[in-house]
């Protein structure tokens, strides 16, 4: 990389912003809020118009706040364009992007938001989780949900993570969090809570065939069960998957997976054939450890117990 240039790298080197150094003026903060959520707050003064190259990697939902600057977004992927300017919040739904920016000379403050697809999939209604994780899934997904002038509400929000002083100690981060977490909350409620939460998912005849293979599959003692390989042997999103699980069979993939390893491996204990080391490989584990800890778990009695006892009641 020139040594003309600034790079900035976020969200543990997911994304990066290149910048002139002789041209641009940069003050930058970054923070994770949580696991699935992490803040940018960017103050920049552009000595001239310049154009701005960036690269992301954000598998989520992007809500960048522009208090103020003038720039114009072009996908180097996507052919994708957006023009925001002072007072303007565009959410947008981004799996993996690289783009150039058209900055106007002056002063740039924004504050920008990433949100993974791991928290949507737990915090959003089913209807909507369920069109979303179908974009990410698509190559160079790359959607606006919305684009606005900024409420007065958010607006105070902002100038409050606008101030410096809120990363200065703990008590201020934590002060941080709680607004941000605010903030996401108010725009996820007032984007996804206007539309009709009465839509369901809806099952197919295919649908439900793949339900039932991949129930098919992991009572077989398959030892690849992850919601993955099942999602690919069956042919239905993974989403769609794990939703089924609960709303049919009143269980998920894992909980049934599971089940089916240990009911196997009471049977063969009892049995008297196999000991328990054998017992461990056929139902699916490398460790014998790591079954003797589930056993233990899921019976509340130990494998060597069983073996001593064959009439052993549980």
């Amino acid at each position: 990389m020139s040594s003309n240039n600034l790079t900035f790298e976020f969200d543990n080197k997911n994304s990066k912003m290149i910048l002139p150094k002789d041209k641009v003026i940069a003050n930058i903060t970054d923070k994770k809020i949580t696991d699935s959520i992490y803040f940018i707050k960017s103050n920049l003064i552009f000595k001239e118009d310049l154009v701005v190259e960036s690269k992301s990697k954000i598998d989520g939902i992007m809500l960048d706040f522009n208090l103020s600057g003038d720039i114009t977004y072009h996908s180097k992927i996507s052919n994708h364009g957006l023009q925001t300017f002072k007072n303007r919040t565009d959410i947008e739904l981004v799996n993996e992007e690289e783009t150039e920016s058209f900055v106007k000379k002056g002063e740039v403050n924004k504050i920008t938001l990433v949100v993974k697809k791991e928290l949507l999939s737990q915090i959003l209604p089913d209807c909507e989780v369920f069109k979303i994780l179908n974009y990410l899934e698509k190559n160079n997904c790359h959607k606006i949900l919305s684009s606005k002038l900024t409420s007065n509400n958010v607006n105070k929000l902002l100038n409050q993570l606008h101030m410096n002083e809120l990363y200065v100690n703990d008590l201020n981060t934590l002060f941080l969090q709680s607004k941000v977490l605010e903030l996401v909350y108010y725009e996820f409620n007032t984007l996804f809570t206007t539309k009709d939460n009465k839509q369901k998912i809806r099952f197919s005849e295919e649908d439900m065939q793949a339900l039932k293979k991949a129930k098919v599959i992991i009572n077989s003692l398959d030892s690849n069960c992850t919601i993955s390989y099942l999602s690919k042997r069956v042919a239905l999103n993974e989403f769609k998957l794990k939703y089924g699980f609960k709303k049919f069979f009143n269980t998920s993939p894992g909980a049934l997976a599971l089940e089916a390893r240990m009911q196997k491996a009471k049977e063969l204990l009892s049995t008297g054939d196999y000991n328990i080391a054998e017992v461990s490989n056929i139902v699916g584990y490398k460790h014998q450890q790591s079954f003797t800890v589930a056993f233990t778990k899921y019976f509340k009695v130990n494998p060597k117990e069983l073996v001593k006892n064959r009439t052993y009641y549980f």
